[in-house]
């Protein structure tokens, strides 16, 4: 049996011989001993070669046995750890309770289940919806019952394999600095995961179902967000097999869109998501949107509406006389933002403590937006929707009001009434705007371009390079090693003109070599400019999947918005794939 410790990596040999020896993880000793027996060396390494980290979203990853995989006892651990730390902030955390929700995932219901198990019998009021809920209504739930602390089993938009963990605070927040790291450092000291008996629990008072109340008051929060009277819109709606049934469209309905049509196959909560050929159940992806689309164009509806499976994240296709057109996030958070504001102003409500919020790799757009409208962007927040359900608490103390975040992976929040982004809120915003311009005669789409002749041309981009498994993650190691010490002089002859390096939070000029500040959380980012901030190329390590993401942004004034948006787009695609292939140089070069 010792011999695996020569077939693979130290640390991976170390954490199997954890999982052989400690009592927590004995329920998988007899798997895990035939998985050696059998010699299933690359599977052994990817799954045992680190333990799986906090990342943007929390814990998330294949699921199956390994230290570097969900199953009971990552999940029980991190439920435990979060309990326990929590506590350790406020003795009456278990008094107050700690809220539970899951999305459509195969394992949601049962992992879910458990960590309301494990967190009653670590002497918490355990709440759990009573069936599947999205995630922005977990996140209004921990402040709406006063918990301490609230949990969420989704993997988002990842593959049917995956599902996670997120943790919340008792601002309906996710998890930040320093509690992630104090979470997870509470659960490595974990010798033994705690558990009772469900409906012994229940029995008790310990563990309470909760459902339609809550569901009740978080809709109509989500509807005080209206600002808009316009509903005559056609609307095609998707939750793409996941839990936005229980909050985009009913929230959608109950606004008074009376025309909302559903994709009838879509409507069945299934983690397998089977009518989704890539298994990837994202708006962000395009093939994704497919059946949307078709019935969108069938119908000659207005606009389409999907989520992911925990609806959290939101798309919009728009019927541009029979040609769909897909928005991305970048302009959903644009479109938004302009559409807010100036509603505002219309009412005669803004003042200059209103304010929003974007992380760094979101459209320039919503910030010059904010600027024709006196109001304060912060803009200077690592990728994550946590950053600025952060920024909501912070901001808070000293009277500033938000009016909208957004951030380019699809998610918006309007309002604070929760702390996450919202599909939701995010699909009322935008159907009401749609509804305004139709009565126009005009599209999202046609506004867009408007927008860009005001407030000039604003391109995103993002390209993902994927590199799975353990020899993948030294991969990206050294990608972003090799982006410190070397960077590209130019790319698609456009020069480099500054590095901004979110680990050292320092920013060198290349010109001048003139090293100034960055304003922000630390964490591993780096930044390459174009001689003007608004032009850059962002490259980060995903913090939840095994992937670097490329963000390519461009800022130039515009005469003719149409044909210069699609001269930019195509420029920032050369651009990208020549990116990827000096990335690619620093691995060679091992």
């Amino acid at each position: 049996m010792n011999d695996y410790q020569s077939h693979l990596s130290a640390s991976a040999a170390k954490n199997i011989t954890d999982w052989l020896s400690q009592p927590k993880y004995q329920e998988y000793k007899t798997e895990l001993e035939g998985m050696i027996d059998e010699q299933r060396w690359s599977e052994l390494e990817d799954a045992f070669f680190k333990v799986i980290e906090f990342g943007t979203g929390g814990r998330r990853g294949t699921t199956g046995i390994g230290s570097n995989r969900i199953n009971r006892i990552t999940i029980g651990e991190s439920a435990q750890a979060l309990c326990l730390y929590a506590k350790s902030f406020d003795e009456s955390a278990p008094e107050k309770g700690i809220v539970i929700a899951c999305d459509t995932r195969l394992t949601s219901p049962e992992l879910s289940r458990y960590v309301a198990q494990v967190c009653a019998a670590n002497g918490f009021k355990t709440y759990i919806f009573d069936s599947f809920r999205s995630t922005p209504e977990l996140s209004f739930a921990v402040r709406h019952l006063g918990c301490a602390a609230g949990i969420v089993i989704s993997a988002s938009h990842n593959p049917p394999a995956d599902n996670g963990f997120k943790a919340y605070w008792s601002d309906g927040g996710q998890l930040v600095a320093p509690h992630d790291k104090g979470v997870l450092a509470v659960a490595a000291d974990i010798s033994q995961i705690i558990s009772e008996d469900f409906d012994a629990a229940v029995g008790r008072g310990a563990i309470e179902l909760i459902g339609s109340d809550i569901d009740a008051a978080y809709k109509q929060a989500v509807l005080a967000q209206s600002s808009g009277s316009s509903r005559k819109l056609s609307i095609v709606y998707s939750p793409l097999h996941g839990a936005g049934q229980t909050n985009t469209l009913p929230v959608l309905r109950e606004a008074g869109f009376a025309d909302v049509t559903t994709v009838t196959a879509q409507m069945v909560p299934d983690g397998n998501f089977p009518t989704i050929p890539s298994g990837k159940p994202n708006p962000e992806e395009k093939s994704a949107n497919d059946e949307a689309v078709k019935l969108l164009l069938q119908t000659n509806a207005d606009i389409a509406i999907t989520n992911d499976p925990d609806a959290d994240r939101m798309g919009i296709i728009v019927n541009d006389d029979g040609t769909a057109r897909y928005l991305t996030g970048n302009q959903l958070a644009a479109l938004a933002t302009e559409f807010s504001l100036r509603k505002l102003k219309e009412s005669g409500a803004l003042t200059s403590q209103h304010y929003i919020g974007k992380t760094i790799v979101t459209t320039d757009m919503m910030k010059a937006i904010a600027d024709a409208h006196g109001v304060t962007t912060y803009g200077s927040m690592l990728v994550g929707f946590k950053y600025i359900g952060e920024l909501i608490r912070l901001k808070e103390q000293n009277g500033e009001v938000f009016v909208i975040g957004g951030e380019e992976s699809y998610g918006l929040l309007k309002g604070d009434y929760a702390r996450d982004k919202d599909g939701a809120v995010g699909a009322l915003v935008l159907a009401e705007y749609a509804a305004e311009l139709k009565a126009e005669h005009k599209t999202l789409w046609q506004r867009l371009f408007e927008l860009f002749d005001t407030y000039g041309l604003f391109v995103e981009r993002l390209d993902v390079a994927a590199y799975p498994g353990a020899q993948g993650f030294t991969n990206m190691q050294q990608i972003m090693k090799g982006l410190r010490e070397n960077p590209p002089a130019a790319l698609m002859g456009h020069p480099v003109t500054a590095l901004l390096d979110y680990k050292t939070l320092k920013k060198v000029d290349l010109i001048t070599g003139v090293e100034s500040a960055v304003e922000c959380a630390s964490g591993d980012v780096l930044v390459l400019e174009f001689g003007d901030e608004r032009r850059r190329l962002t490259v980060r390590p995903s913090g939840t999947e095994p992937k670097i993401k490329f963000y390519a942004q461009w800022h130039q004034d515009t005469t003719d918005a149409a044909t210069d948006y699609g001269t930019v787009s195509a420029m920032l695609v050369e651009l990208s794939k020549e990116f990827e292939n000096v990335a690619s140089r620093y691995v060679d070069d091992k």
